[in-house]
């Protein structure tokens, strides 16, 4: 009786482990018909061993390359290794990238030339990797060609990897940093108001910026209206009239912004303004100044005349309109050890001063 139920316990474990293994097979098979074998990264093409290792979205070094306004730079790092016995020539030019079946421009990055690919003549076991740059439509998909050399009859077929740009598109959201950092700097300073992207784009502290700015530019504002004593001028006239020029530029001026070039350094912004005009204003505040001198009998460094004229400006720089044209300006960004986009004050200034129409 024992033995017989022994032989059912044993026979129903077998039964189990029989249905597991068969069911286990089932699922791998119905797993290898619904997923495809992934790309391959690394391809041999005669002595040559090719890899992809990386592929991203970025923007030109310089404005050599005009790009259209759906398109971005390729960036794809490669390796080439020779594993056979005979050298292996190698260069950029034996690489080339298709956009829907059309080749692409491949573009030169001249302050990036140290890091494209080399040309070399690699010995048997010896490898160089850089990178290619290319022209492309966003989100679109590559094929990116290896075309070995070949000497004599010899010939090689080429080979090639797919590159999805729709799985790179998140390399391309931070392309635009600079700009914002840009027009976070303005927000803080000309047009007076908070940005709480300031900090997070520059790294750089929101006070100590507003404090340097306010300085240089309550300078600037009396040089314009030829107030040279500043030690004469009540203060409290003077930051009222900051923050009225400042609400004026922030009513009426325009700005847009486009990072237009990008390096490991430092990158390139293209700001369109749409400035104010100030001329009338400033003909009316010299015209108001000099009638209350004379009224007055007094001479132009005189204090009262000094603190008249700010009252002056303080009311006609309301009235002052946007102009009827926009400038564009080009504005350099550095980026500092942590990747933030600083902005060099001294060297922004036709930035800054396109905000008023010459």
């Amino acid at each position: 009786m024992r033995s017989k139920k022994l032989l059912l316990i044993m026979l129903l474990m077998f039964t189990a482990i029989f249905a597991t293994a068969c069911g286990g097979n089932n699922d791998s098979g119905s797993s290898k018909s619904e997923n495809k074998e992934p790309e391959k990264s690394e391809k041999s093409a005669g002595n040559a061993e090719v890899k992809v290792l990386n592929s991203e979205y970025t923007l030109p070094g310089d404005t050599s390359a005009n790009l259209d306004k759906n398109e971005l730079v390729l960036k794809v790092k490669v390796s080439v290794k020779n594993t056979g016995n005979e050298p292996l020539d190698v260069d950029q030019y034996q690489f080339a990238l298709y956009q829907d079946n059309t080749k692409v421009t491949d573009v030169s990055m001249l302050s990036l030339r140290d890091q494209e690919l080399q040309s070399a003549d690699l010995n048997k076991g010896k490898s160089v990797e850089g990178f290619l740059y290319y022209q492309v439509e966003k989100g679109k998909k590559y094929q990116l060609e290896y075309t070995p050399k070949t000497h004599g009859d010899k010939k090689i077929d080429p080979i090639t990897f797919d590159i999805d740009g729709n799985q790179i598109a998140d390399t391309a959201k931070n392309l635009q940093d600079p700009a914002k950092a840009l027009l976070a700097y303005t927000d803080i300073t000309l047009y007076g108001k908070d940005n709480e992207d300031f900090e997070k784009l520059t790294g750089e502290n929101k006070r100590e910026v507003v404090s340097d700015f306010l300085k240089d530019f309550q300078k600037d504002t009396l040089n314009s209206l030829d107030l040279l004593y500043t030690d004469k001028v009540n203060k409290k006239k003077l930051n009222k009239l900051t923050n009225t020029i400042l609400h004026v530029y922030q009513e009426k001026t325009k700005v847009t912004a486009v990072t237009t070039t990008m390096t490991d350094e430092e990158a390139t912004v293209e700001a369109t303004i749409t400035p104010i005009d100030t001329d009338e204003a400033l003909k009316e505040v010299s015209k108001k100044t000099e009638e209350y001198q004379n009224s007055k009998g007094l001479r132009f460094y005189d204090e009262k005349v000094k603190n008249a004229s700010l009252d002056f400006m303080n009311e006609e720089v309301k009235k002052s309109k946007t102009a009827s044209s926009s400038k564009t300006v080009e504005v350099r960004l550095k980026k500092d050890d942590d990747g933030k986009w600083q902005l060099d004050f001294d060297r922004s200034s036709d930035y800054f001063d396109s905000f008023v129409k010459n």
